[in-house]
């Protein structure tokens, strides 16, 4: 209650909601990023012991047996730079797989201690001869037949391709040089020109990126999975220009939104010490668009993380899904500014949108659990696109229906005017709680029930203005969303929900601000058609008061029709009462906390699962993921005949129960 006065009493300035969303993000559990104390690459941030070599990453025993063998201790003990260049001469005359190995191994710790020492040139040169001697391990024909992946040094060797790109990276991003179709010239070890171009692959080509940062730089926390592929690359956290956004999807994308890449370098699988130059090629590719990358006839597999630098774009006080949500409940013109739909990648007319929506007192941020693990499954980011939605949730359910009908018809049209694209015909909605209303309004023809349940009077008999007469006749008479074909709703009041009582309603009516467009509206028909409206109608100002059993909107709901085209699943969470849902609710029936489970159970549903979870975090559940995940399958086997793995196959122990189970009150096993 402290918390949403001192929401309620702000004045929505600029600063007041920096400073507002610091204070009150303190100790949240967001999604966030934290800056490592020490870079990997590093050994030691002494200079005195970089300068005199104590301290630092000493070479493998594969490389020291080499050395021994070969009696080449004293020589790289003496002048590590000199003895190197031999090396380099000679392993490329007659190279074999231990030679390119130590090569590889010494140039890294060089390009290292070189990089201590503040010299860059000479870290440069041992990074980019490292680069070369361990792609030639991994990808020279000759030694197709003698390559054993098994072996330890296989893999040293991926780390050590892996670890010496980064250090050329991270020269090129101190000079703010790392950019797409840029050329950069340096010099190799054996004194050649080094010739650099960089180009990023895929949806990402031509764009501009303000910055550069390192997953390994970051560890993420507030996420439950961090989703990682190991293989050779070095994963970065892209933070996108906006302004630089030049497609149709440009107007869905937020402010300071980061993507996930991977740079893998191409260079000559034998190097050719008669070429007057040498060649670089970096590569900067969408690791959610691919996987794996082809040289010649070897395919490897990219090193990604497509977590952190989400956790990265989420790390910032005015995301926060306490903080946001909050605001967005209270302020309606707050929430209204920043409203609609929202897209964290380009628009794929090949994909279908799986649109979230959120629910009472929360924000499209609390999704970020779902939405991280649904695009982790390839055969999930394969065919599906997601877009979350964002509404006022303080102001009725069916004011916040009709604008996201809107939205979505607007953004039809914006992106696929031609109506070219199947499937964006076949979109998925999922909501929680107050969003599965919400959804579920956009699948149904309300022909007159809807008003019918709001007045007697026929609706020609309204005199309040003609604006506001458009808005509510756009309210209460619509027809179904033709490109909605699947709905799954998690944790929804299907017929209301005990929360909503006279003290919560009396708090919702101190507290909330609607947004002004809706008070504008409450007004005009407050003044002139207060006789047209049943008994209490108008007096539902508030998503907490449209959510009570007795609203008039769940007597429509209960005798409309879907569109026969559109697939119901629902989700149900029982969870014993406590802490402050307990003191709000007055349901003595299984429960979440919040919605009982008569009140989530929907007939409609082609499937219904129950999950042991309490209201606000059902569709965080591992559980409620999977069931999702296993309805997006089912889609894709509906639609185009591919039978795709899903989870009907779990084991008993993770297999969520069904409604019947727990309908007359039973305890959830």
């Amino acid at each position: 209650m402290m918390a949403l006065g001192l929401f309620a009493g702000c004045t929505w300035n600029t600063k007041t909601v920096r400073r507002v969303a610091q204070i009150t993000s303190i100790g949240s559990s967001r999604a966030r990023v934290k800056r490592k104390q020490e870079n990997h690459l590093e050994h030691s941030k002494n200079t005195w012991s970089a300068w005199v070599g104590y301290g630092e990453e000493q070479p493998g025993e594969r490389t020291k047996l080499f050395m021994r063998t070969y009696a080449l201790e004293a020589g790289y003990t003496k002048n590590p730079k000199e003895f190197l260049v031999d090396l380099h001469a000679s392993t490329n005359s007659q190279p074999d797989l231990e030679s390119l190995h130590a090569l590889a191994e010494l140039c890294l710790l060089q390009g290292q201690h070189g990089k201590l020492k503040g010299d860059e040139r000479y870290a440069g040169q041992m990074y980019a001869t490292a680069v070369n001697a361990s792609y030639q391990y991994l990808f020279d024909s000759e030694f197709d037949a003698q390559r054993n992946i098994y072996d330890p040094v296989f893999r040293e060797v991926c780390d050590i391709y892996n670890r010496s790109l980064e250090g050329i990276l991270r020269i090129i991003c101190e000079r703010k040089a790392l950019r797409p179709q840029g050329v950069l010239q340096a010099t190799s070890l054996d004194g050649r020109p080094l010739n650099i171009t960089i180009k990023a692959e895929g949806r990402w080509a031509g764009s501009e990126f303000e910055r550069f940062e390192f997953v390994s730089d970051y560890s993420t926390e507030g996420l439950r999975n961090v989703h990682v592929t190991h293989g050779l690359g070095v994963p970065l956290i892209a933070l996108r220009k906006h302004e630089e956004i030049n497609a149709a999807s440009k107007q869905f994308y937020p402010e300071g939104i980061s993507v996930p890449l991977t740079a893998f370098v191409k260079t000559s699988v034998r190097p050719d010490l008669r070429q007057p130059t040498e060649e670089f090629e970096i590569q900067l590719l969408d690791p959610l668009e691919r996987t794996h990358v082809a040289v010649n006839d070897r395919v490897a597999p990219l090193e990604s993380d497509i977590t952190t630098p989400l956790a990265y774009y989420l790390d910032n006080p005015l995301l926060d899904t306490r903080w946001f949500a909050t605001a967005a409940l209270l302020k309606g013109d707050f929430a209204q500014k920043f409203g609609g739909l929202y897209m964290l990648e380009p628009y794929d007319p090949s994909k279908i949108p799986v649109v979230m929506v959120h629910g009472f007192w929360s924000s499209p941020m609390t999704w970020t659990e779902m939405f991280n693990d649904l695009r982790a499954d390839k055969s999930i980011r394969d065919n599906y696109q997601f877009w979350f939605y964002l509404y006022p949730s303080g102001q009725p359910f069916w004011y916040s229906a009709r604008q996201m009908r809107e939205d979505l018809a607007d953004a039809t049209q914006s992106l696929d005017p031609q109506n070219e694209s199947r499937s964006l015909s076949e979109m998925v909605l999922v909501g929680h709680s107050m969003g599965g209303l919400i959804s579920r309004l956009q699948t149904i023809d309300s022909e007159d029930h809807i008003w019918n349940a709001l007045s007697d009077a026929k609706f020609s008999e309204m005199e309040s203005s003609d604006d506001t007469r458009k808005r509510i006749q756009e309210t209460v008479f619509f027809d179904a969303n033709p490109n909605v074909t699947r709905v799954v709703t998690i944790g929804t009041p299907h017929r209301g929900s005990s929360v909503s009582n006279s003290f919560t309603r009396w708090v919702s009516e101190k507290l909330f601000s609607l947004p002004s467009y809706l008070t504008n509206e409450l007004e005009s028909m407050t003044k002139k058609d207060q006789g047209i409206f049943n008994s209490n109608v108008l007096d539902i100002t508030t998503s907490t008061e449209s959510l009570a059993p007795d609203s008039p909107m769940f007597r429509a709901l209960a005798v409309t029709q879907p569109n026969p085209r559109v697939r119901y699943h629902n989700v149900i969470g029982v969870h014993e009462s406590s802490g402050v849902s307990a003191l709000f609710s007055n349901s003595s029936e299984p429960t979440d906390g919040v919605v009982t489970v008569a009140s989530a159970h929907f007939p409609l549903s082609v499937s219904e699962i129950t999950i042991e979870e309490e209201h606000s975090l059902i569709h965080q559940h591992p559980r409620a993921i999977l069931e999702v995940r296993r309805v997006l399958m089912e889609h894709l086997l509906e639609l185009y005949g591919v039978d795709y793995q899903t989870h009907q196959d779990l084991p008993p122990i993770i297999r969520p129960v069904k409604y019947d189970e727990v309908k007359s009150g039973g305890k959830v096993d």
